[in-house]
């Protein structure tokens, strides 16, 4: 009897044990489940620059999240508070933001500050040669030769403009040089009525920085030497900027003053003949609506006089903040939304300016955006704005002094020796 209870209980003390294992095992197995899910619906948060850029990853977004499961969120944000809002999530290590647009000549105050992750273990064998060489460099800190902390994502360049019908017209060739870009004005203000030969930007700070600049590089001019001391006063400078006045004679009144709105009036209104301008003004010009020189204005590269490197380029890079709790999801979507085929989906979604050779060299593309071989040519042979953390303050007093040159108020050599002694100063600091 007493064998049989000892059985029993026996027995009770498996069953029990059963059913207890397989209680762990469903919990466990739930536990691998819910860790899996969690995985699978990891959100990334991507903080973006509001207007057309935005629109366009917006619009490939949610082809992301259906391949991936990954729920990728778009916080667009005005210019200056997209540098503010994301710096300041970084210092406080808030990780509110997983990637992030920067504007490329904040990208030596974001190196300098150690704020975004370092991709090059990513990225083991560096980007693929179809991205833009000047593209990849401005994503390296330091500049060129350092570690890889940002991706090109969007890539913009300035252009020249310039009306075709008129040239046509005085048996002119296209401007290679700025000995040519003078030639041509001169002509088009002799021979033609109310159509001035150029319009440039003249207004004090980053319109007339960012005007002078291709004309300073043409000339072979350098902002910063090897050893960060200013070169404004150079002899390319003196030369650039007798250049320049020489355009502002050959322009509209008043141009000390023009900044974006006015050269693309200028412009779209037949006013002027020749312009430096950035590739999104190509669809104001086609602007059947509101344009009086469709079908007469064509873009090249920027001309050149003794250095062939002088557009300004301007990219958007795409870093991942180190505070980011999302580091390798992050670089899987940078990854994917840099890739060819995506660069074309945002191209043709209105994003219009890849970072790939091959994106601007695709056929269908160039039939919808006939800027693209120009502008390849642009990027190729660009320039960057000097990589230093301390470029907005040397673009405010490099554009006063310019300013007060291309108003009289100074004459060229004593302006650019005045910038060049201020520069030295924030240089200093």
């Amino acid at each position: 009897m007493q064998q049989k209870k000892n059985g029993l209980i026996l027995l009770m003390m498996i069953i029990v044990m059963t059913i207890a294992t397989a209680c762990g095992n469903s919990s466990s197995e739930e536990a691998n489940a819910s860790n899996t899910d969690s995985q699978e619906a990891t959100k990334l948060t991507f903080a973006a620059r509001e207007g057309e850029m935005a629109d366009a990853i917006k619009a490939v977004v949610p082809k992301y999240e259906e391949e991936t499961g990954v729920e990728v969120e778009v916080v667009s944000m005005p210019f200056d508070q997209l540098k503010e809002s994301v710096v300041l999530d970084i210092r406080n290590n808030g990780g509110a933001y997983d990637l992030t647009m920067i504007d490329d000549p904040y990208m030596p105050e974001f190196g300098e500050g150690d704020l975004l992750v370092k991709l090059d273990e990513y990225f083991p064998n560096g980007l693929d040669e179809d991205f833009l060489t000047q593209a990849v460099n401005l994503g390296k800190h330091p500049y060129e030769s350092g570690e890889l902390i940002a991706l090109p994502l969007f890539g913009n360049v300035q252009l020249f403009y310039y009306r075709t019908d008129l040239l046509e017209k005085h048996n002119l060739d296209v401007p290679a040089t700025w000995d040519d870009v003078v030639n041509i004005a001169e002509t088009v203000v002799e021979n033609e009525d109310n159509i001035y030969g150029y319009a440039v930007r003249g207004q004090r700070g980053n319109p007339i920085v960012s005007d002078y600049m291709p004309l300073f590089w043409a000339y072979g001019g350098t902002v910063l030497d090897e050893n960060n001391q200013p070169q404004v006063n150079s002899e390319a400078g003196i030369k650039a900027m007798e250049t320049y006045l020489k355009l502002k004679g050959l322009s509209p009144k008043g141009v000390e003053s023009f900044n974006t709105d006015q050269i693309a009036t200028s412009l779209t209104q037949g006013q002027v003949a020749m312009v430096i301008a950035w590739p999104s003004w190509v669809s104001q010009v086609d602007n059947e609506e509101s344009s009086k020189v469709v079908g007469k204005v064509d873009l090249s590269a920027v001309p050149s006089q003794v250095s062939d490197s002088s557009a300004m380029i301007g990219n958007w890079m795409l870093g991942i903040p180190k505070s980011s709790q999302n580091v390798e999801p992050a670089v899987e979507f940078m990854k994917w939304i840099t890739s060819p085929e995506i660069q074309k989906e945002m191209a043709l979604d209105g994003g219009g300016a890849p970072t790939r050779i091959s994106v601007y060299q695709d056929e269908e593309l160039n039939e919808v955006y006939r800027h693209y071989p120009a502008q390849l040519e642009a990027l190729q042979n660009s320039v960057a704005r000097p990589r230093t953390p301390l470029w907005s303050q040397i673009e405010d007093t490099w554009g006063l002094y310019l300013s007060q040159i291309l108003s009289g108020q100074l004459e060229v050599e004593e302006g650019l020796v005045k910038a060049n002694e201020e520069i030295a100063k924030i240089m200093s600091k």
